[in-house]
């Protein structure tokens, strides 16, 4: 896609990962793996196994072939879904894993802010999520970047306060997604019968 002087496209085996590295290094991740992670995927060309769902590398390039200036990754909360394969069960942590995704991170260089680059990364994030029959993006931000709140808010987001626990409900009852207390929740419905309100994601899964 273009938008303006900007083409946000999927990341390739031809992108420089000092590249994506350098743009990955300001972003807070809980995991201090995660940025390592995130470029050894780009560089192999590794991905998601399809029952698991689709993992997104998303770049912000100088069109028509210029410098690689933002970016914006997601992923399903795999790691999370496996971790509670015990009590869910297998089929719904697949099904919930092919339902919720993550946004990991949004980076967009400095001499290219100030252009909503970042929101139009996550907006196409969004589209290609909602394409494929994902129902809801989550996410977090620290509670050290308050600033980040009306960031997020601007771009659909609900942003919870700190600590403060996010429930999924589903049509077995309700699951609580992880809270960390330097970190507020971020959640966004992508389906039309998909809501939020005071903590509650529902409408999950139905008809499914």
């Amino acid at each position: 896609m273009v938008l303006d002087r900007y083409l946000i496209r999927p990341a390739t085996l031809d992108d420089d990962p000092e590249v994506v590295r350098a743009l990955l290094e300001p972003v807070d991740f809980m995991d201090a793996a995660m940025p390592e992670e995130i470029v050894d995927r780009m560089r192999t060309g590794w991905r998601l196994p399809t029952q698991f769902g689709t993992a997104t590398l998303l770049l912000a390039q100088e069109h028509p072939a210029g410098e690689v200036v933002g970016l914006a990754h997601a992923i399903p909360p795999v790691e999370w879904l496996m971790a509670m394969e015990a009590g869910l069960g297998r089929q719904l942590c697949l099904r919930l894993s092919r339902s919720l995704v993550e946004l990991e991170a949004v980076s967009v260089a400095d001499g290219a802010r100030g252009q909503g680059l970042g929101h139009r990364l996550v907006d196409e994030l969004v589209r290609s999520y909602s394409r494929q029959g994902y129902e809801a993006m989550l996410g977090g931000i620290h509670t050290h970047k308050p600033h980040l709140a009306p960031y997020y808010e601007g771009d659909g987001f609900h942003v919870l306060s700190p600590g403060a626990p996010l429930d999924l409900e589903l049509p077995a009852g309700r699951v609580r997604y992880p809270a960390n207390a330097s970190m507020r929740h971020l959640v966004r419905p992508l389906a039309p019968q998909v809501s939020y309100r005071a903590g509650v994601l529902a409408g999950l899964l139905a008809g499914r």
